[in-house]
């Protein structure tokens, strides 16, 4: 028997079936679009009420943070809750460069996963030398240049710098060659020292 009707429900009728009743097709309605239900539209329940597959879909499913569709069946997620919501597995990748993690790994920065290079990029851990990231020991300037430790070097003689340097015109200095340049031009060039952490 029809749940809204009380008629019967031929045998060649595929019924709808909802909140524990069955129904001719069309006989009940989505309740958040009003449309009739049927075998093509399907039938969703969320809290005794029922909605057709599409407002189910979009009002209750998650919602892929790269596409912004429904996340139906796979999705990827991180398990130590360091990233928040879900993707599609064929849409998780980096956020700038939009490329996949073929080992799963990727680097969190404000919520959203990149690459190791874009990561570092955002973060300002590219050393100014090498242009390579720079996880772990790190020299850093008064203008916010980071550098690997052994990168920092002299722009003249490329010695290592390991704590007062000089800054002229953009460039770093060790003592002897800041002096000699001194002779030559008569700069003016800021001394300054070289802060050491961690990245």
């Amino acid at each position: 028997m029809c749940g809204a009707c009380d008629r019967p429900i031929a045998s060649n009728i595929t019924p709808i079936k909802a909140l524990g009743r069955t129904y001719h097709p069309g006989h009940i309605k989505c309740y958040h679009c009003y449309c009739p239900l049927t075998e093509k539209t399907g039938a969703k329940e969320r809290q005794q009420r029922v909605y057709c597959r599409k407002d189910y879909k979009e009002l209750f499913l998650p919602k892929c943070r790269a596409c912004h569709l429904p996340v139906e069946k796979e999705a990827v997620s991180a398990v130590d809750g360091k990233l928040k919501g879900k993707w599609h597995l064929n849409c998780f990748g980096c956020h700038t460069c939009h490329q996949p993690f073929p080992d799963n790994t990727f680097y969190v920065f404000e919520n959203l996963p990149y690459c190791r290079r874009h990561y570092h990029q955002l973060n300002n851990s590219l050393c100014r030398t090498c242009d390579e990231p720079i996880e772990g020991p790190c020299a850093q300037t008064i203008e916010g240049w980071r550098f690997h430790p052994a990168c920092f070097k002299c722009n003249v003689c490329r010695c290592a710098i390991t704590d007062v340097y000089y800054m002229y015109e953009r460039r770093i200095y060790c003592e002897t060659h800041i002096q000699q340049l001194q002779k030559q031009r008569n700069v003016r060039a800021e001394k300054r020292r070289t802060q050491f952490g961690r990245i």
